[in-house]
């Protein structure tokens, strides 16, 4: 049996293959916490690539997921509350992202969000907080204190126009 791709994974990885990002973000944070994540604008959303080191993490059962948000606020030092334009409770934001899953202390993936466009959240904060976001504690789930931060940049010569 031969399984076919879905057209949205195709759509995805022929942006990521054929496209450079539009918006970026450099992540740091306690104990050497660094990063990176790419934007790029597709179907109507974001595509998100992420790459995050020395993640705190421990050899139990607990740990190593952690509350991963976009924040008002242009600056680090700045940053405010989640970015939440049409004022949803939690987890609704539209600054609300899936939790960052790490193995000895790095996470990686791609996330596919319809939610916003990289435009919308250029000039925005990219947070990750020291616990899990319980989903349903207001106003942020729970997740605790910022242990890294990023702020989100538009590289120079590029729009952030979908391209088909």
């Amino acid at each position: 049996m031969k399984i076919k791709p879905t057209k949205l994974t195709t759509d995805i990885l022929m942006t990521i293959i054929n496209e450079k990002p539009c918006a970026y973000a450099m992540i740091s944070g306690e104990n050497g916490i660094m990063g990176t994540i790419c934007f790029y604008p597709c179907l109507k959303g974001s595509v998100l690539i992420y790459e995050i080191d020395h993640l705190p993490h421990s050899q139990t059962c607990q740990g190593g997921i952690f509350a991963f948000h976009i924040h008002e606020g242009s600056s680090c030092q700045d940053s405010q509350g989640h970015y939440n334009p049409q004022n949803c409770e939690h987890p609704h934001h539209l600054g609300d992202l899936p939790s960052l899953f790490a193995t000895d202390g790095k996470a990686w993936a791609i996330v596919y969000i319809d939610k916003f466009k990289p435009e919308d959240v250029i000039g925005r904060t990219i947070i990750i907080h020291e616990h899990e976001d319980d989903f349903h504690s207001q106003p942020s789930g729970n997740s605790g204190s910022k242990i890294a931060c990023g702020e989100i940049r538009g590289f120079k010569g590029m729009d952030c126009v979908e391209r088909q």
